[in-house]
């Protein structure tokens, strides 16, 4: 493990306190970070609904221990102390989970496992802190009862310590058959996944002229009891027999079916938005002779022509299960309740209505039952909740009584049970400061504090002084969390939850480097519980010395950093919209999301997802500054084997090094197989005209491999794309090399691999329009691709990068992508194989009438090229960055050019660049006390002080760097000089 030499008073910041007995790293680089306060969380052989045959092994890892939970079966494989040793040589501990209810013990026996709500969740993860759970544990008594129960077992990680909660309710009373059940008004038909509810055959009802109408309660597990979709409603035998009339449950939707004439090819279905899980429902389904019409909840699904009259007679109907009950019943498990059958055909409206149709029938059940919204708990007598972890033979415990949670808070390396409370003291103007000890950080709420500058405009910052001191006489980690509700934003225009970013400063407004995790939650179903709500984290831990006091502020940027676009990078839970993996989301200031990445590939089967233009007109159709259409998406190494199956990422890391709000750095990194290892490092860069998504990538091949097609980087991927372009064209810094018209679907190649020799390959995908039948406003965008370095060692040899389009299908859609693939004829790679490259995605406005941003040159050139192969070329030449050092090394020009100062200063003759440049001088000795000139003069964008420029600490060289953004056009040469 690193440790850090002692150095005494030689960055000492004002408002530091320091106590006679103090002999460890003082200063700003004392509080900062050391190498092995960092952790990381990830699937160990990728997520397993993915990856197939993948153990459900989350492993959480920091610069000290690490654990491995498997959350199918609840048990611990690794746990301890890392010093040398990889996670995967640590043994296993016991976890033993028990709630003693009713005068009987209980015992977690696993998982009910991963669904679009339920199972492991990723609730926060980033540079210091991990927190997740899993939902829907299984307890059973030793005769194998099975407790009713709802409870999760959560985790809460920091590089030194770690939480273990165990928390648990009374779990919903089973549904009651027939008449006992619960009701919408008064009491219900319970319908327990064996019986069902004959109606009475009517005689008088004309089949072409019928509307029924009821109420569902769908519970969590509604589906358990048949293989197959269950049947809510059915009329006639199934759905291919002549007259049928019914409506089955898919997941979270429902589908509406009717058969005239018999048979597969007669059978038209509909299918409805989604139901509301665990809550009442109301379905109505007609039928008058042409058509069927289904709405669930007051919305009509779409479709249900028929064009002919069903047969004289009514069939039978029945509500719970399939009419002939073949199979295994397909029953239904929840409660109906208000069925009312009708004469002719109506709509919710009309049915809501004074004076309303009179049903032929109508049934109520038991007007005396309960009538209730959610099913009722079971009863528990004064409940026990336990924790116990194990590790080799000492073991640590904790109890709680009654509805508290059972919280085990535990020092990893020590392996000792951490009871007391912070000893720190921690002051925050105007927030409310709260310790929690089950998540080890102090909460510092933000919401109720102004802002800097106007309150609906772009450039609106915020700043919260703080001081944190530690009486003691021992050295102390501060871990804290800064906390923004929905209240904290309130909806003003410069301040929106997707574009935050924040930093921490000196007491005088000087950026630290020291960073500050981001995490953020937007989404509110109900199933998301204690994540519920639009929320920020802001999350860092700074180690005080024996009786230091530090004084510190913390900026938020929003929008605008410096008058000009901020970018940032977050982690975005999911938990209240499904999936619950990890999702990260890059921004060009706050209206939006601007680049989106899933690593472990779990709903998309893509890397990049969500992906949109920058101030251009918005998706309403109206206004500005808001949330503009979706023209993702994206991939990197997609593999399949010989017999063409895709083998998918594993074991994917997430490493965050810069968060904004000048330069973002987050890599994901991972593996193929045994044989490929692969990293990405994903760029985004503050700046006023569009997105340019950065990605230095490296993969390299430990040994041989066979495949039948493998993609280096796709523009649009085979499993996520959102728009459909009509014209590629291919090209290099010397110009125009092919176009073509594209040939969308097919799931084929549509051209051989193109050999692109010259320098800065590129493609530009022109003409991109929504998918088929999906109706839009607002703009639309173009998207491109430039390699600007390249080198690659495929097949034992040194290979050129290549080009390809191929033809994809989703669903009802045909697209077509740019594909970087491996030379033609090449299906097999060699040890020692390589590919090192950066490479942009560039998110093109398709005309000047589009783009509302400042960026006068975009709109000039939009105005003159918009829509075409121009504007892509117009990147490959402008932002062709060139570099003359006279003091300094030069380290890097893409994604930022990246310069290692001598003796804090560095100086160069720049040619080249676009948008806002990125420019980051490294190699600094402190975090203050310097100045970026162009040809003599001082660069000052400060609109709320020093607000315009971003600092980093890098723990490995205790050294700083900072990282400015120059506008410039693609003209003429300019003389950078930094230095204090």
């Amino acid at each position: 493990m690193t440790h850090w030499k002692h150095i005494v008073g030689a960055l000492l910041l004002p408002g530091i306190l320091v106590g006679e007995e103090f002999s460890e790293l003082v200063g700003l680089a004392g509080l900062a970070p050391r190498l092995d306060d960092q952790s990381s969380m990830w699937w160990a052989e990728g997520f397993p609904a993915v990856v197939k045959g993948a153990p459900w092994h989350r492993v959480i890892e920091t610069g000290h221990y690490a654990m491995v939970l498997d959350t199918e079966k609840m048990t611990v494989p690794h746990f301890g102390a890392l010093e040398e040793r990889v996670w995967r040589d640590l043994p296993p501990a016991d976890l033993a989970l028990t709630i003693l209810v009713n005068g009987k013990t209980y015992t977690c026996a696993g998982g009910k496992g991963w669904s679009r709500h339920g199972g492991p969740r990723l609730a926060e993860a980033g540079k210091f802190f991990q927190r997740a759970d899993v939902t829907d544990l299984i307890f059973k008594s030793n005769e194998g009862e099975e407790l009713s129960v709802e409870a999760r077992f959560e985790t809460a990680a920091w590089p030194d310590r770690l939480s273990l909660i165990l928390d648990a309710s009374p779990g919903e009373s089973a549904i009651q058959k027939g008449g006992a059940s619960f009701g919408k008004v008064g009491g219900g038909f319970g319908l327990d996944g064996a019986n069902e509810l004959p109606m009475p055959k009517l005689d008088e009802i004309d089949p072409n002229s019928v509307t029924w109408s009821f109420w569902s309660f769908i519970p969590k597990g509604y589906d358990a009891f048949t293989k197959a979709a269950p049947w809510l409603i059915c009329e006639g035998r199934n759905e291919m027999v002549d007259g049928n009339l019914g409506v089955t449950l898919t997941r979270d939707r429902a589908v509406a079916t009717i058969n005239v004439g018999g048979g597969r090819k007669n059978r038209v279905k509909v299918t409805s938005e989604k139901f509301r899980l665990g809550e009442w429902n109301h379905f109505v389904i007609s039928y008058d002779g042409d058509s069927l019409a289904f709405f669930l909840n007051g919305k009509a699904a779409e479709g249900g022509e028929v064009g002919r009259r069903r047969g004289a007679e009514s069939a039978p109907v029945v509500f719970g299960k399939r009419g002939d009950g073949a199979g295994d019943g397909c029953h239904f498990y929840g409660v109906v309740d208000e069925v009312e059958v009708f004469q002719g055909v109506f709509s919710p409206v009309q049915l809501t209505r004074h004076a309303r149709p009179r049903p032929i029938q109508r049934w109520g059940f038991l007007r005396t039952g309960l009538a209730l919204e959610k099913p009722p708990k079971v009863a528990w007598d004064n409940p026990l909740l336990k924790v116990q972890f194990t590790r080799g033979g000492e073991s640590l415990e904790v109890r709680s009584k009654g509805a508290k949670a059972a919280v085990l808070v535990i020092d990893p390396v020590t392996f000792q049970p951490i009871k007391e409370p912070s000893k720190l003291t921690v002051m925050a103007e105007k927030c409310e400061v709260e310790f929690d000890q089950a998540l080890g950080w102090h909460r510092i709420d933000l919401d109720k504090v102004g802002t800097l500058g106007k309150s609906k405009g772009n450039n609106v910052i915020e700043r919260f002084p703080l001081t944190i001191s530690n009486r003691t006489g021992k050295t102390q980690m501060a871990r804290l969390m800064f906390s923004k509700s929905g209240k904290g934003f309130g909806g003003r225009l410069g301040s929106a939850i997707t574009g935050v970013t924040a930093m921490l400063c000196d007491e005088f407004g000087e950026p630290t480097g020291i960073p500050v995790q981001l995490s953020k939650n937007w989404h509110n179903a109900a199933e998301a519980g204690t994540y519920k709500g639009l929320w920020f984290h802001g999350i860092t831990q700074l180690r005080l010395a024996p009786g230091q006091r530090v004084k510190l502020q913390l900026v938020v940027a929003n929008a605008h950093w410096g008058g000009v676009a901020a970018a940032s990078h977050a982690q975005l839970s999911l938990i209240g919209w499904g999936s619950n993996q990890r999702w990260e989301q890059s921004a060009l200031g706050c209206w939006g999301e601007s680049l989106c990445y899933e690593p472990a590939q779990g709903q998309g089967k893509s890397t990049i997802t969500d992906v949109r233009p920058l101030m251009v007109t918005p998706k309403t159709g109206r206004k500005i500054w808001g949330w503009t259409n979706n023209v993702g998406g994206g991939d990197f190494f997609r593999f399949f084997d010989r017999e063409g199956k895709r083998c998918f990422h594993q074991a994917m890391q997430t490493v965050t090094s810069r968060q904004g709000p000048c330069l973002t750095g987050v890599e994901y990194a991972g593996k193929i197989g045994t044989e490929i290892q692969h990293s990405i490092m994903t760029s985004l860069a503050r700046t006023d005209d569009l997105v340019r998504g950065t990605y230095r990538i490296r993969m390299d091949v430990s040994e041989p491999v066979d495949f039948s097609r493998f993609v280096i980087f796709q523009v649009g991927s085979d499993t996520y794309n959102f728009t459909s372009e009509q014209r590629f064209v291919f090209g290099d810094a010397s110009g125009v090399n092919l176009e073509r018209e594209t040939e969308p679907g097919g799931d084929v190649y549509r051209t051989a691999p193109m050999k692109m020799m010259g320098e800065m390959p590129w493609a530009s995908l022109e003409g991109g329009r929504p998918p088929q039948n999906q109706k839009v406003m607002g703009a639309w965008a173009n998207r491109g691709v430039i390699i600007r370095e390249w080198k690659a060692r495929l097949g034992g040899k040194e290979a050129a990068p290549h080009f390809a389009e191929r033809g994809t299908t989703r669903g009802p859609n045909q697209y077509s992508t740019v594909d970087l693939v491996p030379p033609v004829g090449m299906t097999r790679f060699e040890a020692g194989d390589f590919v090192e490259a950066v490479i942009e995605y560039i998110v093109m406005p398709q005309n000047a009438e589009d783009y509302y941003g400042p960026n006068l040159a975009l709109k000039e050139a939009l105005k003159k090229d918009g829509g075409t192969s121009k504007m892509i070329y117009r990147e490959v030449t402008k932002n062709d960055r060139k570099v003359e050092m006279i003091t300094g090394e030069l380290v890097g020009l893409f994604p930022d050019v990246r310069i290692a100062c001598e003796g804090n200063k560095a100086s160069y003759e720049l040619t080249g660049g676009i948008g806002y440049l990125p420019l980051t001088f490294t190699n600094l000795s402190s975090h203050e006390g310097y100045t970026l000139k162009v040809d003599g003069k001082a660069v000052d964008q400060a609109v709320h002080g020093k607000d315009f420029w971003q600092t980093d600490y890098d723990p490995a060289s205790q050294t700083w760097s900072r990282t400015y953004n120059l506008p410039r056009d693609g003209e003429g040469k300019v003389k950078v000089e930094f230095g204090n």
